[in-house]
């Protein structure tokens, strides 16, 4: 039996790690760039962390069908940790408008693309 709705998130299967990699690259020199103790122990620090962790949980949710919606909620919660230090980040004043923007931009298409690989799963399990 065809899995219903799994084939969307396929399509866009590198979206989510393509997009990740980018905003860790206009990150990065941010991050270069901020005082010490944001990099050790703040929220700059945690907003990298959580970008790696997304990553992370993506590639097992794409190549471990058995593991996948747990990995898939994992990835929803490190994108909420991301937006929470994005705010933080924003707040106090640790990056140029510019490179919030640009940020912004690819945490939306992030996002997009967690949600599409997490109503695949709704309907995959709604199929069985």
């Amino acid at each position: 039996m065809k899995e219903r709705g799994s084939n969307k998130a396929k399509r866009d299967k590198n979206s989510i790690l393509v997009d990740v990699k980018m905003l860790l690259k206009l990150y990065h020199p941010i991050y270069q760039r901020m005082p010490k103790i944001e990099r050790v122990d703040g929220c700059a620090k945690e907003f990298k962390d959580a970008c790696y962790s997304l990553i992370r949980h993506f590639c097992i949710a794409y190549y471990c069908q058995e593991v996948r919606t747990e990995n898939i909620r994992k990835m929803i919660g490190d994108y909420g940790v991301m937006m929470a230090t994005f705010d933080l980040v924003r707040a106090f004043g640790i990056a140029t408008n510019q490179d919030l923007y640009l940020m912004a931009e690819k945490m939306e298409r992030i996002e997009e693309s967690v949600g599409k690989w997490r109503s695949a799963t709704r309907h995959t399990l709604a199929s069985t």
